[in-house]
């Protein structure tokens, strides 16, 4: 299914769920498009490989003019231009190494598959930054908007009570401060709102669409043991491992050096001038041993074994790296678990607070600035819930996408 079809049924439908986000993205982002040109790259490098123990066939020829002797004899052996041409075939029976750089080169394709996969998944972390920011930024206006209309509200009836002499003209003063203090936060609501939707289409490309609002975050989570079990089958982890093998099969390829090598190599004459030119063909072994180079080749293991060594390392502290984020993923979420329903007991209470203070300032009993201030908390403690579910939910999403589980 091509991507504008894609695009064309997720826009007819309305918003994009995460997964179907995910899948646009996954269609349409450069890096995978490089990831999956490296893994044909590899593959290509297979074939090179292949190649090397396979026979070439290769047309040759060569003419050559000499100085005739002083001493003329057999005419034979004294011609001043010899030339041949001829089919040549050579097949390597033995090379150093040879079976060593096969591997290497099937070791290669995995390699960039496991890259690839990592690929993927970090888009899809990216795609879950961008999908849950841009549901913040449209909650947040929404909370935004809110304390602009309270807060015009606030202003109207308080001019309406100043016109009477209800009210004192510094009362109206405040909630006309409020009202401006709240137009510059709605404003930069829709900055804020602006940017989550330009990286929204730009890892999706998908028009930003209205979120729907996201339900109760879940409640129970795999042991922290379950998820660092599975860190070491994520792809980015299958890479370092990758990398090691690639290494280990860099230094037989390294050790290959000291071997020899041996080819048979055969001639098909379609013409020959001199004393052979009435033979047809010939054929001849090559051998050939390494006998020395200047230590090269000692050189060259040695260096082998040091990024083997390189990539171990690496490897390991990269699952270091890994279980670290995890436990602090694990335990991030169990915190915000905390936190969003302490949020919403707090949100329930500062809504009624504000409730209750603007009824009590038609009867006298609050003042005004006690109803604006209970009117503040009541939107930051909204805003900060409504944050905190978002973030909640992208932790959780991101501790499914830390052990490589995709939508």
């Amino acid at each position: 299914m091509s991507f504008m079809i894609v695009f064309f049924i997720l826009n007819s439908l309305g918003a994009a769920s995460l997964k179907e986000a995910f899948e646009s993205a996954r269609l349409n982002m450069e890096t995978l498009k490089r990831a999956e040109a490296r893994v044909e790259q590899a593959r290509e490098r297979k074939n090179q490989a292949r190649a090397v123990v396979l026979p070439i066939v290769s047309a040759v020829g060569n003419f050559t003019r000499i100085d005739p002797p002083d001493t003329i004899s057999n005419g034979a052996f004294t011609l001043k231009k010899q030339y041949s041409s001829a089919l040549r075939l050579q097949q390597p029976l033995l090379r150093g190494g040879i079976v060593g750089a096969y591997q290497f080169a099937q070791e290669d394709i995995m390699l960039a598959e496991f890259q690839k996969n990592a690929n993927m998944v970090n888009l899809y972390q990216l795609v879950i930054g961008s999908y849950y920011n841009l549901y913040i930024a449209q909650v947040d206006l929404d909370n935004l908007s809110e304390l602009l209309k309270f807060s015009g509200d606030r202003v109207k009836e308080l001019k309406s009570r100043t016109i009477v002499g209800k009210t004192r003209r510094g009362e109206l003063v405040q909630a006309e401060t409020q009202l401006l203090t709240a137009r510059t936060q709605y404003q930069q609501g829709e900055m804020a709102l602006k940017q989550a939707e330009e990286t929204y289409m730009f890892y999706t490309q998908l028009a930003p669409e209205r979120l729907p609002l996201l339900p109760d975050i879940p409640k129970s989570l795999e042991s922290v043991t379950d998820y660092l079990s599975k860190v070491r089958t994520r792809p980015d982890i299958m890479v370092g491992v990758q990398q090691i093998k690639l290494a280990d099969k860099q230094v037989s390829i390294s050790r290959g050096g000291h071997f020899p090598s041996l080819d048979l190599v055969g001639n098909y004459y379609l013409e020959r001038t001199g004393i052979f030119a009435s033979s047809r063909w010939d054929a001849s072994f090559v051998f050939s041993v390494p006998l020395f180079q200047g230590g090269a080749i000692s050189s060259d293991i040695r260096e082998s074994l040091e990024r083997k060594r390189e990539a171990e390392l690496s490897n390991h502290e990269l699952v270091r790296a890994a279980q670290r984020d995890m436990q602090i993923l694990y335990q991030n979420y169990h915190i915000l678990q905390l936190q969003v329903s302490v949020s919403k007991d707090a949100l329930k209470k500062s809504e009624e607070a504000y409730r209750l203070n603007l009824t009590d300032y038609r009867y006298g009993l609050a003042t005004n600035l006690e109803v604006l201030q209970s009117l503040n908390v009541f939107i930051e403690t909204k805003r900060s819930y409504n944050n905190l579910v978002a973030v909640a939910f992208m932790t959780y999403k991101n501790l499914e996408a830390q052990t490589g589980v995709l939508p």
